[in-house]
C-alpha cells in the first residue's frame, strides 16, 4: 500500500492528506477536539466528492505529483 494512502478501520482507503484535511474540517475549536458526530455525518458526502475528483483527474489524465493518484 502506498504511503500516500491511509486505511480506515472499516477498510476504506483514503488519501492521507485528504483525511488530515477532513479531520481539520471536523475540528471543534470550542472543545479543542475532533467532533466525531460531524465526522460521521459528513464523511460520506466529503468522501464522495473526493472520489469524484480523483475519477475526474484520472479521466482527464492530469498528473499531480506526490498525490498517490496513478494515471494510465
Amino acid at each position: 500500500m502506498s504511503d500516500r494512502l491511509y486505511k480506515l478501520l472499516d477498510g476504506t482507503e483514503v488519501q492521507r492528506d485528504w483525511y488530515s484535511s477532513f479531520l481539520l474540517y471536523c475540528y471543534d475549536f470550542r472543545t479543542e477536539d475532533i467532533d466525531k458526530d460531524k465526522c460521521n455525518a459528513e464523511f460520506e458526502r466529503c468522501y464522495s466528492k473526493e472520489k469524484g475528483l480523483i475519477t475526474w483527474i484520472k479521466t482527464n489524465k492530469i498528473k499531480i505529483l506526490n498525490s498517490g493518484i496513478k494515471i494510465a
